[in-house]
């Protein structure tokens, strides 16, 4: 990267959620911690943490947002204010799987960036939706996120093979399941959710190798379906 870009990072994907603020070495973070107030609380978080690096989120250069796995409010809310800032700011645009994120935040704090890394979420219905990250040199942030599966979650838990690295926010559905599988890397709780500051330079390193999406294009990647449209 030639210099840096400001950036802002915004994850809404789950019940809690973060945004940031990155200017080169700077970085500012507000946590979004109450379930259900990301439409209410984003633009004002938005706002405070450009202005803690002294400039305005219309200045933003590369705006950064988690595209999914996630709710379907949190989702919605998070990319539709991405594209908005992006359209109002002329900012380019890189939407980023809150796998890939998991799985860097994981990687650091277990120091293990040359292992795969896999990411459960809660996926409702006693299942997880679980996706294997792998490290790849092609890759401009050094991952690559796989499909993922919808699973039974003790199935899932029970079917990992001995030292898998296993994290995100479906390991909270699991926690007599974990005890019976200590055979398994389980990471951090901390590392379990998508970190915004961790997001934004995964987009920085995609935005630099030319990676970025069309406003206009970028839809949500939820977990599973509405029920509407699983009826339909």
């Amino acid at each position: 990267m030639n210099q840096p870009m400001k950036t802002i990072a915004i994850d809404t994907s789950l019940s809690t959620g973060s945004v940031a603020a990155i200017d080169g070495d700077r970085i500012a973070v507000r946590s979004l911690p109450t379930a259900g107030e990301h439409a209410r609380l984003l633009a004002a978080a938005i706002e405070a943490v450009a202005a803690e690096l002294g400039w305005r989120p219309a200045a933003a250069e590369l705006v950064a947002v988690v595209r999914g796995p996630g709710s379907f409010t949190g989702l919605r809310v998070g990319v539709t204010t991405a594209k908005a800032l992006c359209w109002a700011s002329g900012s380019r645009l890189v939407g980023v799987s809150s796998c890939e994120v998991i799985a860097r935040g994981t990687a650091t704090a277990l120091g293990r960036h040359d292992s795969p890394v896999t990411v459960a979420y809660d996926a409702g219905r006693g299942e997880v939706f679980a996706a294997l990250v792998m490290p790849d040199e092609d890759s401009p942030s050094g991952w690559r996120t796989e499909a993922g599966t919808l699973v039974a979650a003790q199935e899932w838990l029970a079917g990992m093979a001995p030292g898998s690295i296993v994290t995100g926010p479906g390991l909270a559905l699991l926690t007599d399941a974990r005890a019976d599988r200590p055979d398994l890397v389980v990471a951090p709780p901390t590392t379990w959710m998508p970190a915004s500051a961790d997001l934004g330079h995964i987009a920085l390193l995609r935005a630099a190798a030319g990676e970025t999406d069309d406003p206009a294009a970028l839809v949500p990647d939820y977990i599973r379906p509405s029920y509407a449209d699983e009826k339909r």
